[in-house]
């Protein structure tokens, strides 16, 4: 993996340059959480790297249902989003029927779509569902068993215990998102507060979530404190892994609600630690994400303080393929621990604090999020996990769940372009049949415009500008542009003449 960037040290800490409870469906096959349908390639469970937009493959004999650990379950709703581990393949008979099969994690066009909570309201925050500003991740090394702290040729921290390389793989992803021209990010910023509870697009928002800048990395801290020490030697309880997080924000001057709105602090347990009972064979799982003030999470609840988004990221190469190793690469070590990253990632961007209740951000009647609705897909499937290039290196993610594919129905996606943006339309009025001009961005690609809810022929269409003829039907009112990315909608209304 080549690692680029830059990094300043500062004795352990590094700074860089500045719901609803996941439902998993009970099946009730050994107390686990489901079972789920993977194609695989010789009766393996697997994910390989896949072109976006691919077409679904028939399911044939090579199917193999997979069962997964249930994270939720004994009381643990607080872990929102939690990706499951794999528990075992059973191979399936050659003359089984292939609908007798259930596939309730390879979504199909039938699947939900993601549906907006209306926000958080507590603590400082009003409407809360999405980071609406420039996201800025900070990573906790917790606990002492990381070992001595060095630097690599990149200015990464390193840790003499971390025989895979997390920690620095960790800081690759974050270092590197929304550089390279890396379309993976765009697929969150169709997802917005600021529109009705229950809304599936963004139509008219002007609060979505951004596009980084290659500046998400904010910050690195090794705590090999005491009671860091200790709670990573026990295996910390969700409360602690809380507490950690609200401590991080404490150690990087962020004591305030303001300061943590676009913030997320992942807590990043040392190899051997079972961080929350993560490695637990019913209930085990390989990443979560929650917010400090969460009353139902375990060991004590919520954590006094601002209102603090985190992930509880395991040393998952330990887990190996339970959690997605070698589900990209071969071997492939850190490729399930850097899609969990991503899932997570995702997750707290489209549903930071998702303690709400109805739920804050954005997720399915089910409390299904943008990275649940795609854990585990297999090739040909489209939305597999791949290698994502980035100015930093080249990094395993995982698909994302965009509610404007296929033309709205939504599916599982690698990337997608920018989401549209309209900034004007020439002329202001005009009879029906004339030639009307959008100017804008990430316009091209344009599945469909309308004025006044009409349909309007596109004449031409690219990033910055779409041509279309006004409706024969057409009344005035405001032109909706559609595109795979979301959808737009102008400021002004159109006066048909």
């Amino acid at each position: 993996m080549t690692i680029g960037g830059n990094v300043a040290h500062d004795g352990h800490t590094i700074g860089v340059s500045s719901r609803r409870r996941s439902a998993r469906h009970s099946l009730g096959v050994a107390s686990l959480a489901c079972i789920v349908v993977s194609l695989a390639v010789g009766g393996s469970v697997g994910v390989g790297t896949h072109a976006a937009g691919a077409a679904t493959a028939p399911l044939t004999a090579a199917v193999v249902p997979t069962v997964l650990t249930d994270p939720t379950g004994g009381n643990h709703t607080y872990r929102h989003g939690a990706v499951p581990r794999i528990v075992s393949s059973i191979p399936a008979p050659a003359s089984a029927s292939p609908r007798a099969l259930p596939a309730i994690l390879a979504p199909t066009a039938s699947t939900k779509l993601l549906a907006y909570g209306g926000g958080l309201t507590a603590g400082g925050l009003v409407n809360a569902g999405v980071t609406t500003g420039p996201p800025r991740v900070y990573l906790v090394f917790y606990g002492s068993q990381w070992g001595s702290e060095g630097t690599n040729g990149a200015g990464y921290a390193t840790f003499s215990h971390d025989a895979a390389g997390l920690a620095p793989a960790l800081q690759t992803l974050f270092a590197g998102l929304g550089t390279n021209g890396e379309q993976w990010s765009n697929i969150v910023t169709q997802y917005c507060d600021g529109v009705a509870v229950g809304a599936t697009s963004c139509a008219g928002s002007s609060q979505n979530v951004p596009y980084p800048t290659g500046d998400v990395l904010a910050g690195v801290w090794y705590d090999a404190s005491p009671a860091a020490t200790n709670g990573a030697q026990a295996g910390a309880t969700g409360h602690q892994l809380a507490s950690e997080a609200e401590a991080a924000a404490i150690h990087f001057g962020h004591s305030d609600q303001a300061s943590n709105r676009n913030t997320q602090y992942v807590v990043v347990s040392p190899t051997g630690s079972n961080a929350d009972g993560w490695s637990d064979p019913v209930n085990g799982y390989c990443a979560y994400h929650d917010d400090t003030h969460d009353a139902s999470i375990s060991g004590g609840g919520a954590v006094t303080g601002p209102i603090v988004a985190f992930t509880n990221m395991p040393y998952v190469p330990d887990a190996g393929a339970a959690c997605g190793a070698g589900s990209v690469n071969s071997p492939g070590v850190l490729d399930g621990a850097t899609e969990a990253a991503s899932h997570e990632y995702a997750e707290t961007l489209t549903d930071q604090f998702p303690e709400a209740n109805p739920p804050g951000g954005w997720s399915t009647s089910a409390g299904k999020e943008i990275g649940d609705l795609c854990a585990y897909i297999a090739a040909p499937r489209a939305g597999t996990s791949y290698d994502l290039p980035l100015a930093t290196g080249s990094v395993a993610v995982q698909g994302l769940w965009s509610n404007s594919a296929k033309r709205g129905r939504g599916g599982c996606v690698q990337s997608t372009g920018p989401a549209p943006a309209i900034a004007s339309v020439s002329p202001a009025s005009g009879p029906r049949g004339s030639l009307v001009t959008v100017t804008g961005t990430g316009l091209s690609g344009a599945t469909r415009v309308t004025i006044n809810s009409k349909r309007a022929a596109i004449i031409s269409d690219t990033a910055t500008q779409i041509e279309v003829t006004v409706p024969a039907r057409a009344t005035s009112g405001p032109i909706t542009v559609r595109t795979q990315a979301g959808t737009a909608v102008s400021a002004s209304v159109f006066t048909v003449t």
